[in-house]
């Protein structure tokens, strides 16, 4: 029982102590210890992280399971410090359950590293593997596959962490006999494989240079700075607040800070509706000489909860806090108490006023200046879906901004976001009658919105994700539950019963509201719906098995479809209205010119969001208060423009990947095992694990387009005055009005598709299954022929919306291009695919033909019954 097959060595770098200690683990019949290794780095002058090296006993000993527990029981409670590191042979597996229990029951505070980097299912991680390592085969008597040897990780106190390298090493063999050259025989070098981790340690500072806190809307500022002017000597460092958490995170625009204290906080956010608070009357603390505006009862108790829900994200930023939280805004401070007293007639308020809290913010200054005031580093909104952008918005750009894109009609009708949301309402509600916390114990379920309405801009259609998660507890299991579990181990029996269910829900509850509704059969099961009032609607239905998820994080999965990605653009961003100004302005333009839709070959929405992150993030002014915001103008609306088309003109994009942060070890790892999730000319990398290419519909004749898109811009912009603010505005006018040139001056031949059906539900079906062939079709196209290429990015309905145009243009003559025996080829593989629909009816049909640019132009030039183009 005494410690074995321990040993820590240093290189270039020595521990500031060092010491082999004792751990108790004992059980009924005498007393056991176990020794472990410990080496105290620092990291700076205060900050320090422990390395603990261990080795558990091995099956071999009497009553292991229990040992193994009792050790790492004894570890997580009796270490002083919450800095250090588990390292060594853990001598069990992923399906040792006693001992997975006890990880589990600490899994808040402890992270094993290399489940935060692979899938177990992918990359099973066996440092001790039998099957494949003869020295494991011979020197033990278990011939299980298991992953002995881990690094753990405790929550740190102010030390981020990335992972840049993790990997199993030691794996090749050596000769048995190196003297006998007949001898082929080789063996791996010891019985179980090494890890090698390179890790890269922050330090975090939290600071009073730094707060969390509630902002009033600017139009209550003129009343409460009536007071403040006169009576608060940080009139001019500070605004005026409510603190949340102060003292707070020092942030220095890194990815460590985006992830591990931005993102946590927006998802938790996304959980907490924006609400009103209320002020009433003016008070005092009598024992700091201090005078502050007061909340009534109800905001009280809105802010302590909020506050609350901060403070167990951040417990780090509450431990000085100890006499209880009293949010106020702090309006005066006196030097003693007799100059309060002789203030307080005039410290009255005659009535109450209100404002909305529909964003947090971030506020710092730097160190090197105490009197340089605080300034907006973040803006984070509340709930999960942001308030779309309006004439009426509160805190939210100039309003000779607003009245441009009212002009423009950029922003979407009070009505249609309505309807929308009263869809999302209705589903939601009919969702959880099924799936509730009544019908279910083992499993718990969220109903999201993500895409254009989740970040609350005008987009066509409303997508949502239906997600299902199997939760680690699994008492008193219900009938549903005991349904659930049966079907669990055939995911596609699975996930056709849940889709049934949540149809069987939608026909009950919807039926005379709905004109349509089908299942789409993609790579995860997609629900489409089409209401009465034309509003469409697309459930995404996610289901998650086994991910080892505990009842308190069921809405925190690695990554829920669509809502994490676009989480991670709204921290990254800095001031969500203003990316939302800038997002659509520049999707209304690419929708104009033709260069939008992923479906055509072009970028889809998400690849669009992520390069006006970019924009935001790198361009946009300080925020030196909330007036910047609340006037952010034309012009500098118009430089944001500028960079865009500046920036992304000048990419090399044949040769580099675009990302909004540097690349890790972890995005190389898991966005490159896949060529299908890589493919792409244009490469825009998701924020989000698995990382993938977010551009990877487009083909080099369709990026060529996009750039020559973004050089148009700036040519127009050469050739037009951009001066004056009336000059910009009418420079945005133009870009908007930027023609679409689809065929472009080098075509000469189209192929023109033409789809029919009896009624507007079947051809849209139809047409959905032509764009789910399209982007193969033209890659090939491309890949295979060697054509140049310019496709529509819209459908042409024509006979009451029963039949449908769709062309794709070339660089060849009609002749030659008939005759391209390669392009007739893929062609043909293109029709026969719409053969294979597996619900086509009779009355869908479809045809093709092959005309010069010429007699396109001419046809479309004659009477024709009544165009509609729809993207």
């Amino acid at each position: 029982d005494k410690s074995y097959g321990q040993l820590m060595i240093m290189k270039n770098f020595r521990p500031r102590s060092f010491s082999i200690c004792p751990l108790d683990i004992s059980d009924d019949d005498k007393t056991i210890t176990k020794e472990l290794i410990i080496a105290r780095f620092g990291l700076n002058s205060k900050i320090t992280i422990d390395l603990v090296n261990l080795h558990l006993h091995n099956d071999r000993s009497h009553n292991s399971n229990e040992k193994r527990c009792q050790a790492l029981e004894n570890i997580f409670k009796k270490m002083k410090t919450n800095n250090y590191m588990l390292i060594g042979d853990f001598n069990f597996g992923d399906y040792d359950l006693k001992e997975q229990n006890i990880l589990a029951t600490y899994e808040n505070e402890v992270h094993d590293l290399w489940k935060d980097i692979y899938h177990l299912d992918q990359n099973p991680g066996f440092t001790f593997d039998p099957s494949n390592n003869l020295c494991a085969r011979i020197t033990s008597d278990s011939q299980i596959n298991r992953r002995l040897d881990r690094y753990l990780i405790h929550t740190l106190d102010n030390i981020s962490y990335s992972i840049e390298y993790l990997l199993m090493i030691g794996i090749e063999t050596i000769p048995i006999d190196p003297l006998n050259i007949d001898n082929n025989q080789r063996i791996n070098q010891s019985d179980h494989y090494a890890l090698q981790l390179i890790i890269n340690f922050r330090t975090r500072s939290i600071s009073h240079r730094s707060a969390l806190v509630i902002l009033p809307t600017i139009n209550t500022w003129p009343l409460i700075n009536s007071y403040r002017e006169q009576y608060d000597p940080s009139f001019n460092r500070w605004p005026p607040h409510f603190n949340l958490l102060w003292p707070f995170f020092d942030l220095t625009d890194c990815q460590d800070d985006q992830e591990d204290i931005l993102l946590p906080l927006r998802l938790l956010l996304c959980q907490i509706e924006s609400f009103s608070i209320e002020i009433n009357e003016i008070d005092s603390f009598i024992e700091n000489n201090i005078s502050f505006m007061k909340l009534n009862q109800q905001s009280t108790k809105y802010v302590k909860q909020l506050h609350e829900q901060l403070k167990q994200l951040f417990p780090q930023c509450s431990k000085n806090n100890r006499n209880g939280y009293n949010p106020h805004m702090t309006i005066a401070q006196f030097e003693n108490e007799q100059k309060l007293n002789q203030a307080k007639s005039s410290l009255s308020l005659n009535e109450s006023f209100k404002f909305p809290v529909e964003y947090i913010y971030i506020l710092q200054r730097p160190y090197d200046n105490d009197t340089t005031p605080f300034h907006i580093v973040y803006q984070l909104p509340l709930g999960s879906v942001l308030q779309p952008i309006n004439s009426k918005q509160l805190n939210c750009v100039d309003r000779k901004l607003q009245e441009f894109f009212q002009i423009m009609n950029l922003y979407e009708t009070n009505e249609s976001y309505k309807r929308k949301q009263e869809k999302f309402e209705k589903l939601s509600s009919c969702f959880k009658q099924m799936f509730n916390k009544d019908t279910l114990n083992c499993f718990t379920h969220s109903f999201l919105p993500y895409g254009s309405f989740r970040i609350g801009i005008n987009g066509q259609d409303l997508d949502t994700i239906f997600l299902l998660n199997e939760l680690k507890s699994t008492n008193n299991e219900t009938t549903f539950d005991e349904t659930l579990h049966q079907l669990k181990h055939d995911s596609t029996a699975f996930n056709n019963h849940i889709v049934n269910l949540l149809e069987t829900q939608i026909q009950g509850n919807l039926k005379d509201e709905i004109i349509y509704y089908r299942n789409i059969q993609a790579l995860f099961p997609i629900i489409s719906i089409l209401f009465n009032d034309q509003t469409k609607v697309e459930i995404f239905v996610q289901i998650e098995i086994n991910k080892e998820q505990s009842s308190n994080d069921s809405n925190s999965p690695e990554s829920i479809h669509g809502v994490h990605e676009i989480e991670r653009l709204l921290i990254y961003v800095r001031s969500p209205p203003i990316f939302q100004y800038l997002l659509t302005f520049i999707r209304t333009w690419a929708q104009h010119v033709g260069l939008y839709g992923q479906v055509y070959g072009y970028l889809g929405g998400y690849s669009w969001a992520i390069l006006c992150a970019y924009v935001c993030h790198k361009f946009l002014s300080p925020i030196k208060s909330l007036s910047s915001i609340e006037n952010f103008s034309i012009n500098e609306f118009f430089s944001l423009v500028q960079q865009f088309f500046l920036t992304f003109a000048q990419f090399n994009w044949s040769s580099q990947a675009f990302r909004l942060y540097p690349k890790s070890y972890k995005q190389m790892t898991l966005s490159e095992k896949s060529s299908v999730h890589n493919r792409g000319s244009m490469r825009i990398i998701s924020p989000s694990s698995p990382y993938n290419n977010t551009g990877r519909s487009t083909i080099n004749s369709t990026r060529d387009l996009i750039i020559q898109g973004f050089q148009r811009v700036l040519q127009l912009l050469d050739t037009i005055n951009t001066i004056t603010y009336e000059d910009k505005s009418n420079a945005l006018k133009q870009i908007l009005e930027l023609n679409n040139d689809f065929p472009n001056e080098k075509i000469k031949s189209l192929v023109q598709l033409t789809l029919s059906s009896e009624n507007n539900y079947e051809i849209d079906e139809w047409i959905g299954w032509m764009k789910s062939r399209l982007a193969h079709f033209i890659n090939d196209c491309e890949e295979e022929c060697h054509l140049i290429i310019q496709t529509q990015n819209s459908i042409e309905y024509r006979s009451n919306n029963t039949e449908a145009f769709y062309s794709i243009a070339f660089q060849l003559d009609p002749q030659t291009l008939i005759q391209h025996r390669n392009f007739s080829y893929w062609l043909n593989q293109f029709l026969d695919q719409f053969n294979l629909y597996p619900n086509r009816k009779e009355s869908m049909k479809i045809s093709y033909k092959i005309i010069s640019i010429h007699d396109w132009k001419l046809e479309r030039m004659q009477p024709k019954p009544q165009r509609i183009r729809k993207k």
